[in-house]
């Protein structure tokens, strides 16, 4: 690999990893509130869903990651 092409990787990783860091936050967010709602309320599920989609987008963005630095060193 170029040296172009391990820095343009490099800058995707880290703003890869920038959304992760943002989708750890909503999602701890959304926890915070299903924890505040009433527990078996509908309030209390849509809080719980959504916390389950940022945390699985972070994973994926996570992995994504992973890949690309793996990748890199190859």
């Amino acid at each position: 690999m170029t040296a172009v092409v391990l820095d343009e990787t490099a800058t995707v990783v880290r703003e890869l990893a920038r959304a992760a860091e943002v989708f750890a936050q909503r999602a701890l967010e959304q926890e915070a509130c299903r924890d505040r709602a009433r527990p078996g309320t509908a309030v209390q599920h849509r809080h719980a869903h959504s916390a389950t989609l940022w945390r699985s987008a972070e994973a994926s963005l996570r992995t994504r990651i992973s890949e690309l630095e793996t990748a890199s060193f190859l």
